[in-house]
């Protein structure tokens, strides 16, 4: 076992002392390696600062607490050597897009250091990571800031491994929440397009839909929980919406309107309440519809229900729109971030448990700390929930 020690951090909203650790979950291969292409030593070094910058500032905000002189960042800290701007899909050029899935493909090509048990390649690996102790980093705080690392691991993967060069995209479906289906998205153009639900019916997983047959991943080939063909299915969504209250393919769950809504939220635990849709029946929200709207690979959860895979039902990074929506619930949460005093703000639960009926008698859901362990199985380090709360720090270096 292999632990990043964060030292002489005198946490003001927990233990006085504490150790990131770098597990390796039973459920996977005892074998990871280290991956070269992620400075361990120095994401070591940034989880350190980001976590002091966190106690200063709530000693800083505490009258109680007296003077205090914050602390600057550490010497063996990397600097970013650039900010880099994200951007919309359609802001990308024909050659970016076809270098952006020509990576994204090459991903099943590259050995995956030992992550995933059902097969060698690191694009799924980063499947099976997202299955394993799922609710570790669904449904609760540390769910968009799990998946800000996640993605930028992914981003980091597509240039290391495979040679990519542009931003890291992402698919702004307020553009499109009158028709969704009618996105640039599901182009079927061979080179750019992600492909619509095909037509060939597939029952082999789940709830079962349509194999991809058209646009780039055509006919694409995924092995987790086992091996399948990728699969949408884009009807499903009338079945979650029988009344049509959230409008074609649930748009009106991620419209414009409903985006302006939601940062408006007042704290870090609303706006995850209000991205997930946590509060309103069915879960329609900005993050959720789009997974309901796919269904198959991307919906993951729903779709494997009430099947020997349930229990791996978090399959969504199978479908590559995967990448594109989950840059995009990071943009919202960035532009959240943005508002004055929100940046470094981190509250809410750390674990699922916190929906439970008034009935049970059952103890207090557990609160979430900056501190709080993001598990990554191996793809990396894990990693203090505070090293992710701002991505112009290092090792993330990008913006929107």
């Amino acid at each position: 076992m292999k632990h990043l020690h964060l030292t002489n951090v005198v946490l003001l909203f927990v233990l006085p002392s504490f150790s990131v650790t770098v597990t390796q979950a039973s459920s996977l291969s005892s074998r990871a390696q280290k991956i070269p292409w992620i400075d361990y030593a120095g994401i070591e070094s940034a989880a350190r600062d980001a976590l002091h910058h966190v106690v200063d500032r709530r000693a800083l905000a505490d009258p109680a607490a007296g003077s205090i002189a914050a602390r600057g960042s550490s010497s063996s800290t990397p600097k970013c050597k650039k900010i880099e701007k994200r951007k919309e899909w359609r802001q990308l050029s024909r050659a970016e897009k076809k270098d952006y899935m020509r990576a994204t493909k090459c991903l099943q090509t590259k050995g995956n250091y030992g992550i995933s048990k059902p097969s060698d390649t690191l694009y799924d690996a980063f499947t099976q990571v997202h299955t394993t102790d799922q609710l570790d980093f669904h449904i609760n705080s540390a769910f968009m800031l799990w998946h800000r690392w996640f993605g930028w691991i992914h981003h980091q993967a597509l240039k290391y491994e495979c040679g990519y060069s542009g931003p890291a995209p992402f698919w702004n479906v307020s553009m499109d929440y009158k028709n969704p289906f009618g996105s640039p998205i599901y182009s079927t153009d061979p080179e750019i397009g992600f492909g619509t639900h095909g037509t060939i019916v597939r029952n082999e997983i789940g709830l079962g839909g349509y194999q991809v047959d058209n646009g780039a991943f055509a006919n694409l080939k995924v092995n987790i929980p086992i091996p399948h063909y990728l699969t949408r299915n884009f009807s499903y969504w009338k079945d979650a919406d029988p009344t049509g209250v959230w409008g074609t393919a649930l748009g009106e769950s991620f419209s414009p309107k409903q985006v302006n809504w939601v940062l408006t939220s007042p704290t870090y635990w609303d706006l995850e309440i209000n991205m997930d849709g946590l509060n309103v029946t069915g879960n329609f929200g900005i993050h959720d519809s789009p997974h309901y709207m796919l269904m198959g690979d991307l919906n993951g959860p729903g779709w494997v229900a009430n099947t020997p895979w349930a229990l791996n039902g978090t399959t969504a990074p199978n479908d590559p729109v995967f990448w594109l929506h989950h840059q995009n619930v990071d943009r919202i949460l960035w532009t959240w971030q943005q508002q004055p005093g929100k940046q470094w703000e981190y509250n809410g639960y750390k674990t699922s448990d916190h929906i439970r009926l008034p009935t049970l008698d059952l103890p207090p859901p557990v609160p979430a700390h900056p501190s709080d362990i993001l598990p990554f199985h191996g793809l990396g380090p894990d990693i203090p929930a505070a090293l992710a709360l701002k991505t112009e720090n290092w090792p993330l270096c990008y913006t929107f």
